[in-house]
């Protein structure tokens, strides 16, 4: 604990429950921007009891640089090796079954699985989208700015995200709770609140959530609709339809990516618009700032913070060598703040350009739904920044605590009657 308090552990989950420890970040880019992080021992929860379980540390890179170096040689920090999620799997089953993931997949297979779905997120067709979205929001705001409290975490910022995926996937709309709930219980695993550690909740999540999916996925195939889901049952690529298992590793993690992230970032922009008057009051006068507005949230909040690449060979990165088989983590939240990158790094600018920031990645894994994220985070800010300036706290925020998405979980408050 003496780490935590001296000099925030920025392996350790529970550190970020008080937020991204930036100050440690910036240090740490500029003293050794590749520096070995050992990893802290966490308790896990199974049917067994409690474990510690620990992992055996990591290569941190957190300037812009190296993260960008890094991401444009896959062949050399490899996605697939030990997969990208910064623990590492406890079995040869576990990572088998985590290379079904296409985060977790290196080329030729992670570019197989990729083009089944690349054309439903072409810009093209992103936009095809924007009266849906745009219903959704307009809805959400109205029904929120009516009550007498609401969370905009839950109420607003995941709800938008959840039923333009329930619209895309063809589930029912009150089926989005169970996806929500699915999403907290992985993406959470390290939160007291949603997954507490427990390996075997951990588990009955997975197999829940492809129950759901194969289930859907028969009923498309014997009665086929214009939606994802019935593409994702009934397609091939290369002559070859996606497996039980493929189809639903790739399902599950459309649904949490496609919430998780910008449920994060819409709660994570209003938050820093409430900290910052002079930037709400500015986008609220200026509307066609609202573009600009986004990149410089996606930049500032960053919602993946880091993914985690395993070196395929000796090599070095940003001069500091690095041996075969150790885990290399890109921390995108820390690059994102670089000052040799962005003038005024740590400064909230709604009209940053250049604004080159890393928050859906780079290379072969830049982020599948970047532009229905961006649909999605620009439409509810022109909705909600007309209403922000009368928003005000009823209670604490809640932070997620997590070292992998920079999360809230709980932004009380209500919208006080307009002045006359």
């Amino acid at each position: 604990m003496s780490q935590l308090v001296d000099r925030p552990d920025v392996a350790h989950p529970a550190t970020y429950g008080a937020g991204v420890p930036f100050a440690e970040f910036a240090r740490m880019r500029r003293e050794s921007p590749v520096c070995w992080v050992p990893e802290p021992a966490l308790w896990r929860r199974s049917g067994g009891g409690q474990m510690l379980s620990q992992g055996s540390g990591f290569w941190a890179v957190t300037s812009h640089e190296g993260v960008v170096a890094a991401s444009r040689q896959p062949e050399l920090f490899s996605s697939g090796r030990k997969g990208a999620f910064l623990p590492d799997p406890r079995t040869t089953a576990d990572l088998e079954q985590a290379r079904q993931l296409l985060v977790n997949m290196d080329a030729p297979q992670h570019s197989r699985i990729r083009r089944l779905v690349t054309a439903v997120f072409t810009p093209r067709a992103i936009r095809a989208l924007h009266d849906s979205v745009a219903a959704h929001a307009h809805a959400l705001v109205q029904r929120a700015v009516r009550r007498a409290d609401c969370d905009v975490v839950t109420d607003l910022a995941a709800e938008l995200p959840l039923l333009v995926l329930a619209d895309l996937l063809g589930l029912p709309r009150e089926d989005r709770h169970l996806l929500y709930r699915w999403s907290n219980n992985l993406v959470g695993f390290d939160d007291p609140e949603y997954g507490g550690g427990n390996v075997e909740a951990y588990r009955a999540t997975f197999f829940e959530a492809f129950q759901y999916a194969l289930t859907v996925a028969g009923e498309r195939r014997r009665s086929p609709r214009d939606d994802l889901m019935t593409l994702l049952a009934t397609s091939e690529v290369d002559g070859r339809r996606l497996s039980d298992r493929e189809f639903c590793s790739f399902w599950l993690l459309l649904v949490v990516a496609g919430n998780e992230t910008t449920r994060h970032l819409i709660s994570g922009s209003v938050l820093a618009l409430l900290d910052d008057p002079a930037q709400r009051e500015r986008l609220t006068r200026e509307a066609t700032l609202t573009p600009s507005a986004t990149e410089e949230m996606l930049r500032w909040v960053t919602p993946i913070m880091q993914f985690r690449r395993t070196a395929t060979r000796d090599t070095e990165l940003c001069g500091q060598p690095i041996a075969e088989g150790e885990k290399v983590v890109l921390w995108y939240v820390s690059a994102n703040r670089d000052a040799r990158v962005f003038d005024a790094a740590d400064t909230l600018r709604l009209d940053r350009d250049p604004n080159p920031h890393l928050a859906f990645g780079m290379g072969p894994h830049f982020c599948l739904g970047a532009h229905l994220a961006r649909l999605e985070a620009q439409t509810m800010l022109r909705e909600l920044v007309p209403h922000l300036a009368r928003f005000e706290l009823t209670g604490p925020v809640i932070r997620l605590e997590s070292n992998f998405v920079n999360g809230v979980k709980s932004l009380p408050g209500r919208f006080t009657a307009a002045r006359r």
